[in-house]
């Protein structure tokens, strides 16, 4: 490193570090210094190879990330983001790292922020600085909310948890509280200590932390209790005002920590002080009322108009518009271009109602608007057909990318279905949350029937746990022929429950609300276990079978089902091409590089895939040349008709033909006639499956199926 190039890199406060060992754990310095890079990294000055200690967790967190660059083939790099780091003195380092794999060089480059955090703190002015900072704020969450997740779901850290939470939230710049479900406070860092002193206070015991933050929701939030029964995370302002001379505004964010049964083990609080945002907001944008962003009334306008609309007693509408998967759209374009859809949506629905009407910005993708000289349902789904109308044009990033949203809408009348400010707000919280289930464009008016099903969901689900407790489910398996062999040669897992008052029902009766509520991902393992269970049984009774285990999306996108399943397959010491996975088109359009990514390391194992119900989705066919499949199985809707409709006809030969092209095998579901069976067979179809030859079937009927198969051969 030239002293010219070193001079730079002191000048730009800049370090560059390279890992020198095959588990990139060790590093040498190689370009620039500084008093600040010593207190960083203590260990650089005294040795010339060093190891990265855990005095920095944040830096050691990066590095898994660093490594998943440097270990792979193509030129890439990852950046860390902002982050503190508590030295010597308890002096506050503002760091950001860069990790780069360039030419088969591996180099990361630590760039010391605290002069222009600094000077950002010292000249926060305007409104985009403080949007800015806002940004910082949320990166800085949504990184620690995953770093204690991660660490909550480390079986082999469970004896030293509270270290390793301690350890992890104590350096925040922010409050980070860690609690029982039942809000009893487990971890508070100094941070939230310092936050919730409360100044000329008199009082011997003040208030916890939690306890404040709880109260606050709790007089602050209709929807509190609707959050913590559908355990849903929450991210606001509250205000928080303590007598004499308390007064502060929080940004909270509200997370639940579940465990294998979809209960609230931990929540996880984080609270940041924007009272100075607050204040610069309000002598910039001259209002304290208006939403800094979109410029529309705020949530505290709102409540206050909402009061007075009450108070004349004149009948009304109130909706609730609540933007689909808007975390989803932040996290793939970036928050910039967030503030940009709230923006633009802000203006469509504003120009879509009466002047007379009232909207505001409630939440952080929620609006509120008051509907007013409306009286009737009918004349309300009127209005909402305009706001869905101005939507359904499609939206351009800055970038000029097209992308489509979808809301979900609740509506509520006054004074038919509610009398107060709360009740409304509750209810029409409740009607946008049932309608956002659907991730299309809803509109839910508050009934309740509505309250009803919600409450029949709420007792399915108690009693799935219980069914998970109380190990009441079973596996069946439907065979699966191979035609050119004429034998059993895979079967279908499906699950049964057997409830212990409504006997056996089929998976149709409960696992959309075992999906909706999560458990699905604890029912799936066991789904898992036990198939590979079986196939062990299976293969000492001297047969070579394959299961073919369905996945449902939210499996497919936990990150824990992969490791789950090469355990399982390791445990039971089978033969992974014994085991075959299948999943739908809809799984495939969701999220592609995910998919794509369990795929392939499912295959690598050497488990085959499979795409299930082929033909009923909309998956794109470019998708089949790109994903590692193995097997399409088509339809039983297309297989019922094939003998009568010519239709059927040719959507079944031009699936099969276009799966041999792509050297994929053909599985045809929902075989009942020998009919539909000599057709497939004429058509190359490979393997069906159907009641002509077996329903599902228990696990000891299947066996002496293949029992007797074996006999005859």
């Amino acid at each position: 490193m030239t002293s010219i190039l070193n001079n730079v890199l002191n000048a730009m406060q800049q370090v560059i570090i390279e890992p020198v060992d095959e588990k990139l754990a060790l590093f040498k310095l190689i370009g620039g210094s500084g008093l600040w890079a010593t207190e960083l990294l203590p260990l650089s000055t005294s040795q010339h190879i060093f190891s990265i200690d855990d005095n920095s967790p944040f830096l050691q967190d990066f590095l898994i990330d660093a490594q998943f660059i440097w270990n792979g083939t193509e030129n890439s790099r990852v950046r860390s983001g902002f982050w503190t780091e508590v030295v010597a003195n308890k002096k506050e380092l503002h760091l950001e790292a860069i990790a780069i794999k360039q030419d088969e060089q591996n180099l990361l480059i630590i760039s010391n922020q605290t002069e222009e955090f600094t000077l950002r703190q010292s000249t926060m002015q305007s409104a985009r600085e403080l949007s800015l900072y806002n940004d910082h704020l949320i990166e800085q969450n949504e990184y620690l909310h995953t770093r204690i997740l991660a660490i909550f779901n480390k079986p082999y850290e469970q004896e030293n948890i509270i270290t390793a939470l301690t350890k992890a939230i104590e350096n925040a710049g922010f409050a980070v509280l860690i609690t029982k479900n039942n809000f009893t406070t487990i971890i508070a860092n100094t941070a939230a200590l310092n936050l919730f002193k409360e100044d000329g206070s008199t009082i011997d015991k003040p208030s916890s932390p939690v306890d404040i933050i709880v109260q606050l929701l709790k007089n602050q939030l209709p929807e509190y209790e609707r959050i913590i029964a559908t355990k849903s995370s929450w991210d606001g302002e509250l205000c928080w005002m303590s007598p004499p001379s308390t007064l502060k505004w929080l940004k909270i964010a509200l997370y639940p920590v579940l465990d294998d049964l979809n209960e609230i083990k931990n929540w996880i609080i984080f609270a940041n002080d924007i009272s100075n945002i607050k204040y610069l907001v309000q002598r910039n944008e001259k209002s304290d009322l208006q939403d800094m962003l979109t410029k529309l009334p705020n949530r505290i306008s709102f409540w206050q108009t909402l009061e007075k609309q009450i108070v004349s007693n004149v009948p009304f509408y109130l909706l609730y518009v609540d933007i689909n998967d808007f975390r989803r759209h932040n996290e793939f374009y970036g928050h910039d271009e967030g503030d940009k859809l709230l923006v633009e949506m802000s203006g469509r629905i504003k120009s879509s109602i009466k002047t007379s009407d009232f909207i505001a910005r409630v939440g952080g993708d929620e609006f509120a608007i008051i509907l007013t000289d409306i009286d009737n349902q009918t004349c309300c789904e009127g209005v909402v057909e305009r706001i869905l109308d101005c939507t359904r044009e499609t939206f351009q990033t800055s970038e000029l990318e097209n992308f489509n949203i979808n809301l979900s809408i609740g509506a509520a009348n006054f004074p038919h279905d509610a009398h107060s400010v709360e009740e409304l707000m509750k209810f029409v919280d409740l009607s946008a949350y049932n309608g956002k289930k659907s991730k299309e464009n809803s509109l839910q008016f508050y009934s309740q029937s509505m309250k009803d099903a919600s409450r029949l969901i709420i007792e399915v689900e108690h009693e799935l746990r219980e069914a998970i407790k109380n190990n009441e489910f079973e596996l069946f398996l439907q065979p699966i022929i191979d035609l050119e062999l004429n034998k059993i040669v895979k079967a279908e897992a499906l699950i049964r429950w057997n409830h212990p008052t409504k006997g056996m029902l089929f998976p149709d009766s409960f696992i959309s609300i075992a999906e909706k509520s999560g458990l699905i991902i604890t029912i799936g393992k066991w789904v898992i276990d036990t198939a590979c269970q079986m196939v062990d049984k299976i293969n000492k009774m001297g047969h070579k079978v394959k299961i073919s285990l369905n996945l449902s999306p939210a499996q497919v996108f936990d990150e824990n089902l992969f490791p789950h399943l090469h355990a399982c397959i390791k445990n039971n010491k089978i033969d992974p091409g014994l085991l075959e996975i299948e999943i739908t088109e809809g799984v495939m359009v969701d999220d592609y590089a995910i998919t794509e990514k369990l795929l392939n390391k499912v295959r690598a194992i050497g488990v085959s895939v499979a795409i299930d119900d082929f033909g009923t989705g909309y998956s794109s066919l470019s998708y089949l040349k790109k994903l590692p499949l193995d097997f399409l199985k088509i339809d039983r809707s297309f297989v019922r008709d094939i003998v009568s409709d010519d239709n059927d006809k040719a959507i079944v030969r031009a699936v099969i033909a276009m799966a041999h092209n792509l050297n994929l095998g053909v599985i045809a579901e929902g075989v009942e006639t020998q009919e539909q069976l000599d057709f497939l067979a004429q058509n190359s179809c490979n393997s069906v499956q159907g009641y002509f030859f077996s329903k599902p079937i228990e696990f000891s009927s299947f066996i002496m199926l293949l029992q007797n198969q074996k006999e005859k051969t």
